[in-house]
């Protein structure tokens, strides 16, 4: 009895041991991180919203894991890129400003996974914000170059700017340099829905059949705007197509973890800048393979700190110690 009851343990003891290590990456993924601007939830089609037409981004998300309640870290660009790519509040970070440059001693992930993962990184697309302004009226660009207080050159491998319809492009020049044998991470910045709006006429739905958010007023110049924002969607949706073209020719979408989301709220009433949902709560779509239940999705409530933690456990890397951020990864691979 006692021999039996040994090897039911034993095996039970196997049988997690597997699971637990099936829930890792059996290899460090590629991580590709494609964040749209001025983005709030729902306006993309897998939440079922209809006024925008997102066919690239819903096949994401139904390969992968759709997040309900996403809330950025700060509903305005600066700060809500700093807590995605410092995994701490902005506040702790000290970026509470449009024009600061990220304070050298403040460590991004995409550091952590080149130093301790062997990872080739990049960022391309528009401005990311956080190596201070661009233009003279807001800041003396030539001090921040004198004081060295632009750092993001020194923190990756490849950073290159572009317009939104370059980014694929870009992305294919940063995967020619990569090294053979190095996972890589790319964050791919998109200007897309933010102002200008400027969209043609073929991604503009019309005004009358739209739906208005229930906390807007329904008048004629309220449909134009919101036409003219699910426009912006909806050429975004095509940027990101041709990104993940870039992936698939190259056989390398299926070990990357490829993760969308908006950095804050639309530029509308209640939106950008204000506290209320529209302004903070944003789209996170996560595809990987590997995630437990492909066309999931999830209502737990999470935080742009926590982009950092759980990128970083893909890559098997212990988040850095002041990271208040805390990981989801383990929602992905069926994890408690």
């Amino acid at each position: 009895m006692v021999r039996c009851m040994c090897f039911v343990l034993l095996n039970l003891f196997v049988l997690v041991s597997l699971t637990q290590a099936q829930s890792k990456p059996t290899k460090k993924p590629n991580i590709l991180f494609l964040l749209s601007d001025d983005h709030s939830y729902p306006f993309v089609g897998c939440y079922g919203d209809t006024n925008v037409r997102t066919p690239a981004l819903d096949k994401l998300a139904s390969e992968g894991m759709r997040f309900h309640r996403f809330f950025t870290a700060c509903p305005q660009c600066v700060p809500s890129r700093a807590a995605l790519m410092t995994g701490r509040s902005p506040v702790a970070a000290r970026m509470t400003r449009f024009s600061s440059p990220l304070p050298a001693d403040e460590i991004t992930f995409p550091e952590l996974l080149r130093s301790q993962g062997n990872y080739y990184t990049g960022i391309c697309g528009r401005s990311f914000h956080l190596d201070g302004s661009n233009p003279k009226a807001l800041h003396d660009v030539d001090l921040l170059a004198k004081l060295n207080l632009r750092t993001f050159k020194d923190r990756v491998d490849f950073l290159q700017g572009s317009g939104d319809a370059a980014v694929a492009s870009t992305f294919a020049s940063f995967l020619d340099a990569k090294p053979d044998g190095k996972p890589f991470f790319m964050w791919a910045n998109f200007s897309d829905p933010h102002h200008v709006w400027n969209a043609p006429s073929e991604f503009r739905p019309v005004p009358a059949t739209l739906k208005v958010p229930s906390h807007w007023p329904d008048l004629p110049g309220t449909r134009e705007q919101l036409a003219d924002y699910c426009a912006e969607v909806n050429r975004l949706d095509t940027s990101v197509v041709s990104i993940l073209k870039v992936l698939t020719d190259r056989g390398m979408l299926d070990n990357t973890v490829v993760i969308f989301a908006g950095d804050n709220g639309m530029a509308m009433p209640h939106g950008k800048g204000s506290l209320y949902d529209p302004g903070s709560n944003v789209p996170l779509i996560v595809r990987w393979p590997g995630i437990k239940s492909i066309g999931s999705q999830s209502s737990n409530l999470l935080s742009g700190e926590d982009i950092a933690p759980t990128l970083l456990e893909a890559a098997g890397i212990k988040p850095g110690t002041k990271m208040s951020g805390v990981s989801f990864w383990p929602l992905l691979v069926g994890e408690a």
